[in-house]
């Protein structure tokens, strides 16, 4: 089995409440929710970075929120 066949059992979405990061990308739209994804997923951006960097814009994210929904682990996904 290669990744490309992986992309067929991607995690479905929960319903119910997603936690913070997926709330924060649920809101955001246009560069901004481009940029968040491209800190969590392209950039290889740290947990810490995207925390500070999101603090400093007013956003409220939990800290070891961005690496459970980076790996798919958190409430957002089954």
């Amino acid at each position: 089995m290669g990744l490309a066949d992986r992309l067929n059992d991607a995690p479905a979405r929960m319903t119910g409440k997603p936690c913070s990061v997926g709330a924060l990308l649920e809101r955001l739209d246009g560069d901004e929710r481009e940029a968040l994804e491209a800190m969590l997923y392209r950039l290889g951006w740290s947990q810490r970075r995207i925390y500070d960097d999101c603090i400093a814009e007013g956003y409220i994210i939990g800290e070891q929120s961005i690496n459970r929904h980076r790996s798919q682990g958190c409430r957002c996904f089954k």
